[in-house]
């Protein structure tokens, strides 16, 4: 038995053929070409040939496409994987960025994503976590955090008093002649 689309009515008809021609989505496009090429006797293996998908989604999308109306058009999405970490954990990790890292014994003053990875391991609120993770979470929760610069102090006693002393073996470059 060969399928096809039911017929369309013309707002239908015209509705596909603008997503056609100007849709802005390439699912809907994709579809609304599948529905209208149906919609013109158009077998599924040729089809499937014209626009090189296989034969069962063509199938699937006219059924779709016969029960649902315009609407089967729109992709349907799963909404991704399911979240990784737990509300608590979540907010236990959120709580720990806003402790001032000295308080809990820390020999720094701001954390930074990776120190404060570390923090929530050491401290079992995650078995393990990314700092990209650190990082949505602390977006989701408004918190911004500082990147940390560190540098360098000299242990020389003498330093303060040396650090803007002319240097006396710096040469004069001549210029030669030539």
């Amino acid at each position: 038995m060969t399928l096809f689309v039911r017929d369309l009515s013309k707002e239908e008809g015209n509705r596909l053929l603008r997503i056609a021609r100007k849709g802005s989505n390439p699912v809907e496009v994709r579809r609304a070409l599948l529905i209208l090429a149906s919609a013109q006797k158009m077998k599924v293996p040729e089809i499937s040939q014209l626009y090189h998908i296989s034969g069962e989604h063509i199938r699937k999308t006219i059924h779709r496409f016969n029960t649902e109306g315009m609407a089967s058009l729109k992709p349907n999405y799963g909404g991704g994987r399911p979240p990784t970490f737990t509300e608590e954990q979540r907010a236990d990790i959120i709580e720990l960025a806003q402790i001032p890292p000295k308080v809990l014994g820390y020999p720094f003053t701001h954390w930074s994503l990776a120190k404060l990875k570390e923090a929530a391991e050491k401290k079992k609120i995650v078995p393990s976590i990314s700092i990209e993770t650190i990082r949505v979470i602390l977006e989701e929760a408004k918190i911004t955090y500082q990147n940390t610069k560190t540098w360098k102090e000299s242990t020389d006693p003498e330093f303060e008093s040396k650090k803007n002393e002319s240097k006396p073996y710096t040469t004069v470059l001549r210029k030669t002649g030539g």
